[in-house]
């Protein structure tokens, strides 16, 4: 029964395909019979101008060449490489793929600026025809296609090299369709590697000429290449399978949280949290209502911190951490296609919304309100865009989930502030200090004022009980080993989460031991005692022994004082936390932002320096 629906399913798919196949070509006879014109362009440097078309990579500029294919029925296209010369680099780029082909009176006009069947039409990805022609003079000055609609035909082609253009007068003609068979490396590829075999393939595009490419050496291209269109094409590679140089590219969710996807799953280390999404309707421009979704990851510091061997060939890279580097901000896929990483101008996307995944996915009908240009390689979002994210709560959400990012580096912070001792016998080095400072001041042993000595015992007889409790221990047992402790440790530093509002400093005492609580959750802390590094020991020892001498002296006053003491610190710490607030932005040139950058660079942020920071 499993092997009938299986069947049944793909026997469904593949009369989809053959649909989508038909109409590409119906389409493609209907522009080259009424298409007006027969030149290429109508100004001679029209075609060096396209050249200047933005594409950061030849990644980039194949996406127009795939998603033509996908358009046109394609369930796979390989990208293959040719080299030769001085270090063996790239000299020829090819795509081959199994979609309908291109009808041969319709050659020509393909590799027209403008030359599209979509006619304008928001179908999946195309729209205006200017992908085919503008992605292929971006990396080199000459490029061939070959196609075919039927297994076995002769391919015709047609090709394009700027530096032998035919004009007449200033508009260059449309190439001529010549029939030949496929290059030798193209043919040899496609016998041995491609699905179905040589009868399988429909159409080849090649470049050449090729004297702008940010990947010259083959190796290099082919990971760049897998990385880029397994990110851009995730949502599609179950449709059409993307091959680079015979490896077939593997999906990236750059959220991580789509089960089988790359990265989603690394041994040894938690996975990112998927959140709620959030969907609204957006009318376009005819009052037709489609679907905006927007998705959300909180990727904890474990999972952001994952690493994956390098197979011997140097240090663990922590490839989610360099992903969400890159990806920070607003991941904008147009019908799943990824278009282009977006910014909103009301939100500060600071370090830690690196770990805040933000995907918006929307359909090629609202083009307009996203700002998409005729390239696909640019979003920019409109005022009514801006007004739409804020209203249905995605700013609101991504700021919640920052704080919890906020709250957990924060946390980490003090367990590891807790943790480091630099002194001797496992005493904090302002532990020893002040034990020796105060001998040395009082020349006899210390002795706390008779409120805090009666205050001390009450909280040393709850801790015995409580400790009793928790372990069924006798209490005698429980308040000799209390009191051997304090005898060793008299004096203890102890980091707290508390609020803002709370003291930035506590003293207590319990028994004979005197506490000094240390508030991680006050801006003195985050701004001050935190910035000291592994390296400034010393200094982070001064100022836990500044905050002792308070404590102390508070713990020795008698009552009247006790209470001045308290007062104070209370009324120290609210202002403390108000300047704090506003220190950095005023301090700092470029602000709260800039501030996180310094901080992420330079080690402070210890639980977080990727790859090519350290």
């Amino acid at each position: 029964m499993a092997t009938i629906k299986k069947d049944t399913a793909q026997d469904h798919l593949k009369r989809q395909r053959d649909y989508v196949k038909e109409r590409q070509l119906d389409s493609q006879r209907e522009v080259a019979k009424n298409g007006a014109g027969s030149g290429l362009v109508d100004e001679r440097m029209l075609a060096e101008t396209m050249r200047s078309v933005r594409y950061e990579d030849e990644a980039h500029a194949a996406g127009d060449l795939i998603d033509n294919a996908i358009e046109a029925g394609a369930s796979q296209v390989h990208i293959i490489e040719s080299t030769g010369g001085k270090g063996q680099a790239v000299t020829e780029i090819a795509f081959i793929d199994d979609a309908s082909g291109i009808e041969e009176s319709f050659l020509p006009h393909a590799t027209k600026w403008g030359g599209s069947s979509n006619q304008g039409q928001r179908n999946v990805f195309g729209r205006f025809g200017f992908g085919l022609p503008s992605a292929s003079v971006n990396r080199g000055r000459k490029f061939t296609v070959y196609s075919r609609t039927e297994d076995g035909a002769k391919y015709g082609s047609v090709t394009v090299d700027l530096d032998n253009l035919n004009f007449k007068g200033h508009s260059a003609q449309l190439p001529e369709v010549v029939h030949e068979d496929l290059p030798d490396w193209i043919a040899e590829y496609a016998a041995e590697t491609v699905l179905g075999g040589p009868d399988a393939v429909r159409t080849v595009v090649v470049w050449s000429k090729l004297d702008r490419l940010a990947w010259p050496n083959k190796q290099q291209s082919t990971n760049s290449f897998r990385q880029h269109l397994g990110i851009t094409y995730a949502g599609w590679l179950d449709v059409c399978k993307l091959f680079v140089n015979g490896q077939e590219v593997e999906p990236v969710d750059v959220l991580f949280t789509t089960p089988g996807h790359r990265y989603y799953d690394i041994d040894g280390f938690p996975k990112a949290e998927a959140q709620s999404p959030i969907e609204f309707e957006v009318a376009d421009e005819n009052g037709t209502r489609h679907t905006v979704t927007v998705r959300f990851s909180l990727i904890g510091m474990d999972a952001h911190n994952a690493e994956v061997s390098s197979g011997g060939r140097g240090r663990p890279s922590k490839v989610r951490q360099k992903i969400r580097k890159q990806y920070n901000g607003f991941f904008v896929t147009r019908h799943g296609r990824f278009i282009e990483l977006a910014k909103s101008s009301t939100f500060n996307w600071s370090v830690y919304s690196r770990q805040v995944g933000v995907a918006i996915d929307f359909p090629p009908e609202l083009d307009d309100l996203f700002g998409v240009t005729p390239d696909k390689q640019t979003i920019v979002f409109t005022d009514r865009m801006e007004q739409l994210l804020e209203q249905h709560g995605v700013f609101r959400a991504i700021k919640n989930l920052v704080k919890v990012i906020s709250d957990e580096r924060e946390r980490r912070k003090a367990e590891a502030d807790a943790l480091r001792v630099d002194g001797t016998d496992g005493n904090r080095p302002s532990e020893e200090a002040i034990a020796k400072a105060l001998e040395r001041d009082y020349r006899r042993t210390r002795k706390a004022s008779k409120d805090t000595q009666d205050e001390a015992q009450k909280n040393f007889d709850k801790r015995v009980k409580e400790v009793s409790k928790e372990t069924g221990v006798p209490e005698e047992d429980v308040a000799a080993a209390q009191q051997k402790a304090a005898a060793d440790k008299p004096y203890k530093v102890v980091f707290e989460q508390q609020t803002e509002d709370d003291p930035f400093y506590s003293p207590t005492m319990i028994g004979s031991q005197v506490i000094l609580r240390i508030n991680t959750g006050h801006p003195w802390y985050r701004e001050v005692y935190s910035r000291t590094g592994a390296d400034q020991a010393e200094l982070r020892s001064a100022l836990e022994l500044m905050l002792w001498i308070l404590a102390t002296s508070e713990l020795d006053a008698p009552a009247e004082s006790k209470l001045f003491y308290r007062a104070e610190r209370r009324d120290w710490s609210r202002k403390l936390a108000d300047a704090f607030d506003l220190h950095p932005s005023i301090f700092e040139k470029g602000g709260l932002e800039a501030r996180d950058e310094f901080d992420h660079d330079n080690g402070f942020d210890e639980v977080e320096v990727d790859d090519e920071e350290a």
